[in-house]
């Protein structure tokens, strides 16, 4: 094993074993309960499953950010879903207008569309120009469509100060960070769901990005993506087994492809990069006293990176790093205290979690079989028309915050605001 490779698996592996192995909330309510929101009903399902637009009502919501370095924040954003419009003659609208561009088929940028490590999508442009979505109901069947685009793009001369001539430069990606990570792109989806039986129905949906980043000079210098297709393809039904027991089996299937070529001199070096990955599971969602809900299920799911340059900082440049999930496990309550509160925490366990790292140039492997763990709580408090729902922080319940400790410190990192009309 290269020295290189070793000292690679051990930082990945701490990494691995302290963060959390799907950190795929799509908002604060969902992240609450520490599983992805393709699993229980929630007006975020729109995001993926775009037949869901019609089906949510009216309503306003806020994404008031995750804290970043207090008192900063990052990732808010403002959106509407609008049926009313015409009295609904030309169907559903929503609008999303964000600070960061999100991940593939969720809300915000936070979320992640699979779980595990790699279960992000890897591209973090920051400047969203627009997100519009439509959605009509035909009797027992509805359809989505979704258009987004993500820009940033400059143009102009380096001025060299006498040293020389200047060179006209085109920056087409999000300045900052690797321009292969800060992709442009412009998206479509379309989405249909349709009822099997009066107890179950299905949604169907795929979201297709073009995604592209170039720098070049006026020498004919370049560096560009190589291949810019991004997609993903989800399916779930929702199946209702008993009164009070819902079961929802979810597929995905997605890939972003971040393969990059440059050209100096004339000359073209071109390096393909891909990760890819699927998940399928299952889960209940079981109806608890009045309103209240538990949900438990477990999800198989693989991601693999391919790649000829270390696109995602993983320790090698010529190799595949593929992480399993045999199954996750995952459980969660929600409980309404009363009319106003609501309390809700979950978790979720990799029962058979394995990475697997091969490097091409030495070759050599490296094998990691572990049970990482991640478990998360949270509130939602009602305010007359408005629901807010909040992450709350690991040591909440022990210090109640800054009323019980007395300590200055950041206890509701996550926060969204719902208004529903």
């Amino acid at each position: 094993m290269s020295s290189r490779l070793s000292k690679w698996f051990v930082i990945g592996s701490a990494l691995m074993m302290a963060l959390p192995v799907a950190a795929s909330a799509q908002t604060s309510r969902v992240e609450g309960m520490s599983i992805q929101g393709d699993y229980i009903k929630d007006y975020t399902g729109i995001y993926t499953y775009l037949s869901q637009v019609p089906n949510v009502g009216n309503l306003v919501y806020g994404e008031l950010g995750n804290t970043n370095s207090p008192p900063l924040t990052f990732d808010r954003s403002v959106g509407a879903v609008l049926g009313n419009l015409f009295d609904g003659r030309f169907g559903t609208w929503a609008i999303h207008l964000r600070e960061q561009a999100p991940q593939l088929g969720q809300g915000d940028a936070a979320s992640a569309p699979a779980p595990g490590s790699f279960g992000s999508d890897p591209n973090v442009n920051t400047n969203q120009s627009f997100d519009l979505m439509w959605g009509k109901k035909f009797g027992t069947t509805s359809l989505g469509l979704r258009l987004n685009r993500s820009v940033f793009e400059l143009e102009g001369d380096l001025f060299t100060l006498g040293f020389g001539p200047s060179t006209t430069l085109s920056f087409d990606f999000p300045s900052g960070g690797d321009p292969n990570l800060s992709r442009n792109s412009i998206g479509f989806g379309a989405g249909v769901g349709f009822e099997l039986n009066p107890n179950s129905n299905v949604e169907v949906a795929f979201q297709w990005e073009n995604r592209t980043f170039e720098i070049s000079d006026s020498l004919g210098n370049t560096a560009e993506e190589d291949a810019p297709t991004t997609y993903q393809l989800a399916a779930r039904m929702m199946w209702q087994w008993q009164p009070n027991v819902l079961v929802v089996p979810v597929f995905k299937w997605y890939s972003y492809d971040l393969s990059t070529a440059t050209t100096v001199g004339g000359t073209t070096t071109a390096f393909d990069n891909t990760l890819s990955g699927w998940q399928i599971g299952a889960a209940g969602n079981w109806t608890l006293g009045s309103n209240d809900l538990f949900v438990l299920g477990a999800t198989f799911a693989q991601n693999k990176l391919e790649q000829e340059e270390d696109v995602l900082g993983v320790g090698f440049d010529n190799g595949t790093f593929t992480e399993s999930m045999m199954p996750q496990v995952f459980a969660a309550l929600e409980t309404h205290v009363n009319s106003w509160l609501t309390l809700r925490f979950g978790a979720n366990k990799g029962a058979f979690y394995r990475i697997k790292a091969e490097d091409n140039d030495t070759p050599s492997e490296v094998e990691l079989t572990a049970s990482p763990f991640t478990m998360n709580i949270g509130a939602g408090v009602k305010l007359g028309t408005l629901q807010l729902d909040a992450i709350l922080a690991d040591n909440f319940p022990q210090t109640l915050g800054w009323l019980g400790s007395g300590q200055p410190g950041t206890y509701f990192p996550k926060v969204t605001a719902t208004y529903a009309f």
